[in-house]
């Protein structure tokens, strides 16, 4: 789902892109006639690395914040008064509902560590 932050924030990517591509097309200043500043496609190279490296950030940032927050909802619902209801349930429906806490859990520990 696009929020409105989101898509400033890709409105700001896209910008950013199309100035390192508008810069990358017009010649380089030169103090010398007939040099080229060699330097100016790397410089793209890494802006555009940068950009996709935050855009990236962002989207693990997101896919930890929906997982941490469906563990928050699934643990929010056997607390409190929920804890009574949710013991009245049989063994395999608690066990399954408990396993699939581990598994969101899992999953969020798994893009942290192929993150770092």
């Amino acid at each position: 789902m696009t929020t409105p932050n989101n898509a400033k924030q890709l409105d700001t990517v896209l910008t950013q892109i199309a100035a390192t591509a508008a810069k990358e097309k017009s010649p380089a200043p030169s103090s010398e006639a007939g040099t080229v500043n060699n330097d100016q496609p790397g410089a793209a190279r890494r802006s555009m690395n940068k950009m996709v490296q935050a855009q990236q950030h962002a989207a693990l940032h997101e896919e930890l914040r929906k997982l941490i927050g469906h563990l928050h909802a699934q643990t929010m619902l056997i607390s409190g008064e929920g804890l009574e209801n949710f013991c009245n349930h049989n063994d395999q429906i608690k066990s399954d509902y408990l396993w699939a806490m581990t598994d969101t859990a899992g999953r969020a520990l798994k893009l942290l560590d192929d993150a770092c």
